[in-house]
């Protein structure tokens, strides 16, 4: 982890985690902001799995959710959302549509007299993501909808305005939603997502992914600020420059400059949180021409980073710099693409990215309690943080028809990934 500028961010979010791994009490909220890399959800759904294990169990729901079957793409591994009735859709990368977005990036709108949503959770999730509180997002200017479900389930329902809150008096692994037009009136609704809650402490990861989204992506939805600042959170994790760096007229002034007005927006939200970058992966143009643009991105990361005193998580250089990915692919953690990782990729990436958290959460400890001895363990924290390199082995990677532990980050860099340099 490297914080070009402050560091008073991220010694507050590590004094709330701390507080809630020593004591289980509290709630820390994490949001994770990308593109195909997220909604795909094996890079955000291990790093949910990390964060919810970190002290035994911490998890206090799945969080941020949207039936994205509905505008026919791939739906995050965990869950699946089953629709009926008639709707339309809209993503921020869709320049020829327009509409309502929030935080999520992506709405969908019915008019249809009655229509059904019906919420189920993957059997094979690590953790039990049964929920008994329901939050839904949506605009309905008309106030012609009216959103029901069991009335057996229902302990308490709070409609506001542009949400309404279920607290259900069981907690339950599938849910039906239902939406009623009133009789002969005019008027649609438009869903923009939802978030399931199983626990009030714990650790609460939002992820939030888009086929394809930049930067200017997601400065397209006007009710970004109001929705991020409803979801609270203490670390925002910012995945988005991938897209934004794919060509040859890249430019690192305005790629600054969009960004910009984004951690505007994020601060208007969320003005103590955390803001770390991840840096681009390295990734071919094209299938067959290294991008340089990976490079710049780093370095306006870094910029930025020291600007709005964020933290920064160089992917870039931890998978070994430029034209790391073949070396990747090589090793059955990227695919034929040269953009996208397989999923052991994915969770590879996540254990590097984790471990550098708790690494800094462990030196943020040791530093508090002003240690001289940096190897010595600090119970109970430390003995529940693990290493970088430790995370990474864990990740199963097949070569030859065997499972063999999967390559160290050092292994990666020191593997000649930078041979085109």
């Amino acid at each position: 982890m490297h914080y070009p500028g402050s560091r008073t961010n991220a010694e507050r979010f590590y004094s709330k985690l701390e507080q809630l791994v020593t004591t289980g009490e509290g709630r820390v909220n994490i949001v994770q902001i990308g593109g195909s890399h997220i909604q795909a959800g094996s890079f955000s759904g291990q790093m949910r799995n990390r964060f919810q294990q970190l002290n035994g169990e911490m998890n206090a729901g799945w969080g941020f959710m949207f039936p994205y079957r509905i505008a026919r793409t791939n739906s995050p591994f965990g869950y699946y959302i089953r629709y009926n009735g008639y709707w339309k859709t809209f993503r921020n990368v869709e320049g020829r549509k327009s509409g309502t977005l929030g935080v999520g990036g992506i709405s969908a709108t019915t008019s249809s007299p009655k229509a059904e949503l019906t919420i189920l959770l993957e059997e094979e999730n690590e953790l039990d993501y049964s929920f008994n509180k329901l939050r839904i997002y949506y605009e309905n200017t008309a106030k012609n909808y009216t959103i029901n479900i069991d009335p057996d389930l229902v302990k308490n329902k709070v409609e506001a305005d542009g949400y309404t809150d279920f607290e259900l008096n069981e907690w339950v692994d599938s849910l039906q939603i239902t939406l009623e037009k009133d009789y002969n009136s005019q008027g649609n609704f438009t869903l923009l997502g939802m978030s399931t809650e199983t626990d009030p402490n714990g650790i609460m990861y939002h992820s939030i992914g888009v086929n394809g989204a930049h930067v200017p992506a997601f400065l397209r939805c006007q009710l970004f600020t109001e929705q991020l600042a409803d979801l609270s959170p203490d670390l925002v994790i910012l995945g988005l420059g991938i897209n934004d760096a794919y060509g040859r007229k890249f430019s690192q002034a305005r790629f600054e400059d969009h960004y910009g007005q984004l951690i505007d927006k994020i601060k208007a939200a969320a003005p103590n949180a955390l803001i770390v970058f991840t840096t681009n992966n390295d990734s071919y143009l094209y299938r067959r021409y290294v991008n340089k643009n990976g490079e710049k991105v780093q370095d306006s990361m870094f910029k930025m980073a020291k600007k709005y005193n964020a933290g920064v998580w160089d992917m870039f250089s931890v998978m070994g710099g430029l034209n790391s990915i073949v070396l990747w692919q090589n090793n059955g953690l990227a695919q034929s693409d040269k953009i996208h990782f397989t999923r052991e990729g994915y969770l590879m990436i996540a254990d590097l990215f984790f471990g550098a958290l708790m690494k800094d959460f462990e030196n943020f400890i040791l530093d508090k309690k002003e240690l001289t001895n940096k190897e010595e363990t600090v119970p109970p924290v430390s003995a529940t943080l693990r290493t970088t390199e430790s995370l990474a082995s864990t990740v199963p990677l097949q070569v030859g028809g065997r499972l063999e532990p999967v390559v160290s980050e050092k292994h990666l860099r020191m593997s000649g990934g930078n041979n085109n340099e």
